[in-house]
């Protein structure tokens, strides 16, 4: 199982990853011409639904992870160690975080009137979460684990 999860997690990441970009895109050019559109929101929803997915999995992860479990049985010594202190207080604050702003900005959008200004608010707080992932990514391991 922990291989099945680990897999949908780092195949999400990318999917977050690209949905993101096309909101940020959207948002810039909508900015410009002004229309906030329904494919606009939808890509919002996807977006936010994306990030709970990851959450959902990363949570199985903390619980079938043979890592995090070694890690949680040393604490102290894993936070000395900066690849581990990553996985057990850094990746899932931040990705939490993440996962918050998104969750705000979907509503903030949802409420407002005003196309620019919507724009603006999904810039802004997909923007904020888009670097909050890109924060809490493991860069250093492999992008795409096919073994």
């Amino acid at each position: 199982m922990y291989e099945l999860v680990l897999a949908l997690h780092n195949l999400a990441r990318w999917l977050v990853l690209g949905v993101a970009l096309a909101l940020i895109v959207r948002g810039v050019l909508g900015l410009r011409q002004g229309s906030y559109t329904a494919t606009d929101r939808r890509l919002g929803v996807i977006y936010t639904g994306l990030m709970d997915l990851q959450l959902l999995l990363g949570l199985i992860l903390f619980g079938v992870s043979p890592f995090m479990r070694g890690l949680f049985a040393n604490a102290p010594a894993a936070m000395q160690q900066g690849s581990s202190r990553f996985f057990l207080a850094e990746h899932w604050v931040l990705m939490l975080l993440a996962v918050i702003l998104a969750h705000i900005g979907s509503s903030r959008v949802k409420k407002l009137e005003g196309d620019r200004l919507k724009h603006r608010q999904s810039l802004i707080f997909y923007g904020l979460s888009l670097v909050l992932v890109l924060l809490g990514i493991p860069w250093w391991r492999p992008l795409l684990p096919l073994g």
